[in-house]
């Protein structure tokens, strides 16, 4: 009888799990089957046209023409996008671009609106007739263009003309256009209604006249972007412009006047500067700034100093400053010696970026002085580049004067515990 119980006990241990493992089994069968059923629901033939087109406009033009394999409906259903790249970069695709180009802009139904067109061109329009890229932008501008962006080769005197009379443009970008020469600065321009402006000066011959009278008439211009080279002065005058970027190559900038009562952020970036910088105007609303100067030398400390001087009411500052790689011993480029140190009463967040050698140090811990608002604070050493004509430094000498020589990061000195620290560093002068 015992015998009989123990069998009983050991075929139940064994069933039980049997038992369980098919259960299981079914229950996973059941679920693959539902998620299957799920799997076959085309959830995105449900969406309307309108926002199928929304989506693919966030695709570049080529990735959007793809989906016209996926059924009857995609076909031509990414011609309709508002949003159009055409980047030519390879001369062996050149059909497949001018294809591309026709389809989308040139032969587009007149009742799909093109907002934004990005033309990423090298040497494109060199094997086209001459007439092929204004018919291109007379085309978009009828159709109601807002954005428009040019890159590349571009021989840009034919088609200036047809830009500058688009009425409905929001912003417009010729950074780095390339051509065989300059080109005038139009006169006449349509799109009163532009807010964001960037131009290359190596592309374009700006006329100061002109081009300020074109900013008096922009009056909801908000952005401003300029690629400088080659040019002795530069005036801006704007009372609408929140946002300046300017992009300086070259030291032949002798005056920098900017009269810009509603400018928000400045972002300043140079190759070189030249010794006897002068820079005035208005800029009362400045509350940032990125300034960003390499190849400074040692009589460039007056320019930097003037410049600090000229921005020290604002509330955030980063600065990025490196040595020219000529200098063999380490210089002031921060503050001039002997000169009152700037003071900043509103600065409440520092980025400092350059070589913390010992002039650099002393020079930012009187600046840091200065400050009594400052909330937050980060100091980078920057490692110098040696080149032939720097041979013979001394390592020490550019060594990084921070603590443990690494980079310092301060938060929230207003605090107690942050507050000590940083006066310790302070103290160190």
């Amino acid at each position: 009888m015992d015998a009989l119980i123990q069998r009983r006990r050991r075929m139940s241990h064994v069933m039980v799990p049997r038992q369980v493992r098919q259960r299981q089994a079914a229950t996973a069968m059941s679920c693959f089957r539902s998620k299957a059923d799920t799997r076959q629901i085309d959830r995105l033939s449900n969406l309307p046209d309108e926002l199928l087109v929304t989506i693919l406009s966030f695709l570049p033009t080529p990735t959007a023409a793809r989906t016209s394999v996926l059924c009857r409906r995609f076909r031509h259903l990414w011609e309709a996008s508002p949003s159009v790249q055409v980047i030519y970069r390879n001369p062996d695709h050149l059909d497949k671009l001018v294809a591309l180009a026709d389809r989308t802009i040139l032969h587009r139904n007149p009742s799909f609106s093109l907002l934004s067109l990005h033309l990423e061109l090298y040497y494109f329009d060199l094997s086209l007739p001459n007439s092929y890229m204004p018919s291109l932008l007379a085309k978009a501008a009828s159709l109601g263009l807002c954005h428009l962006t040019i890159v590349g080769y571009v021989h840009l005197q034919p088609i200036l003309p047809i830009i500058f009379s688009i009425k409905t443009l929001k912003s417009l970008a010729l950074p780095n256009v390339a051509g065989d020469h300059h080109h005038v600065f139009p006169s006449k321009f349509a799109f009163t209604s532009l807010t964001s402006l960037s131009l290359g000066f190596s592309s374009i011959d700006l006329d100061p006249p002109n081009f300020n009278q074109l900013l008096s008439e922009l009056r909801s211009l908000e952005e401003l972007q300029l690629d400088i080279c080659s040019i002795s002065s530069l005036i801006i005058s704007s009372q609408t412009i929140r946002k300046l970027k300017l992009e300086i190559n070259g030291s032949e900038l002798h005056t920098l006047s900017l009269f810009l009562p509603s400018l928000e952020s400045l972002n300043l970036r140079t190759q070189e500067l030249f010794p006897s910088l002068h820079i005035h105007g208005e800029v009362p609303s400045l509350k940032s700034a990125v300034i960003g100067l390499d190849e400074l030398h040692a009589q460039d400390v007056t320019a930097v100093t003037k410049l600090l001087n000229f921005i020290s009411h604002l509330e955030e500052l980063r600065l990025l400053l490196r040595e020219s790689t000529d200098e063999k011993d380490p210089i002031h480029i921060l503050l001039e010696p002997g000169k009152d140190v700037p003071n900043f009463p509103n600065l409440k967040h520092l980025y400092v970026r350059l070589c913390f050698h010992n002039h650099n140090f002393e020079d930012v811990i009187m600046m840091l002085h200065n400050c009594p608002v400052l909330e937050s604070l980060k100091l980078v050493h920057k490692k110098p580049k040696i080149t032939h004509q720097a041979r013979g430094r001394k390592r020490e000498d550019w060594c990084s004067k921070l603590p443990r020589r690494r980079n310092v990061n301060f938060r929230n000195l207003h605090l107690g515990t942050n507050k000590r620290k940083f006066m310790k560093l302070l103290g160190r002068n």
